[in-house]
């Protein structure tokens, strides 16, 4: 099984893309509130049908449009160890400093048939040309196959470090090959979205996309 979307990109960035961004990910927040103070935070990503598409063949190795407990463990084989490696993308602070979480107390992958994430059109090749080195040209995907859209979704739990009242969770991509996009709408009712003063994707030099920060504070 080849890996997913996000361990590859992580992994093979040097030759991966040629997009800005080439894979864009629709990322939920949820928050578990323990006897007055978080103790965890889950977040859920949806990846664009083209990416999806790129992806579920090589997990649903059966076809059935599903990924079964099986498939899932593939998956985790294939995929954990980039992902702890570089962190879930993912930065929390929970005080004064910024962490990466390197373990999930769950992970789960699941298939949603359509989809209800679809991203506007956007243009794949923007700040390639003569800015795009020679090592990361590449072939643009293939679109989605026939049928209706669909999301590669991936589910990660994170404990944190103590119980806290306040805590901010940003996840980005410094390359920009995969534009995280927070859903605002499925916020919890106590946090915020803003862009982070300094985490920020520059692909094209002169052109920082500042990354989506969640801010959840209890009254």
């Amino acid at each position: 099984m080849k890996l997913a979307a996000l361990a590859a990109a992580m992994v093979l960035a040097p030759t991966f893309a040629t997009a800005h961004p080439h894979v864009i990910i629709s990322q939920a927040v949820r928050v578990i509130e323990e006897q007055g103070a978080y103790t965890q935070v889950e977040i859920e990503w949806r990846f664009d049908p083209y990416a999806s598409e790129d992806e579920i063949p090589a997990i649903d190795e059966d076809k059935d449009g599903k990924i079964s407990p099986e498939e899932l463990a593939l998956l985790v084989r294939d995929t954990m160890p980039s992902l702890q490696q570089f962190g879930f993308q993912t930065w929390l602070n929970t005080g004064d400093n910024d962490f990466q979480p390197r373990t999930t107390s769950v992970f789960t992958a699941a298939i949603e048939n359509p989809a209800t994430f679809k991203p506007p059109e956007w243009d794949r090749t923007a700040g390639d040309g003569e800015k795009m080195p020679e090592n990361k040209r590449q072939e643009q995907p293939a679109d989605p196959a026939a049928g209706p859209p669909r999301n590669l979704v991936y589910t990660f739990r994170f404990t944190l470090p103590q119980p806290a009242r306040t805590f901010t969770i940003t996840t980005y991509d410094v390359d920009d090959m995969i534009r995280f996009e927070v859903d605002k709408a499925s916020l919890p009712a106590q946090c915020a979205l803003d862009k982070h003063p300094t985490y920020k994707s520059e692909f094209v030099p002169g052109q920082p996309v500042h990354a989506d920060r969640v801010t959840c504070r209890l009254p």
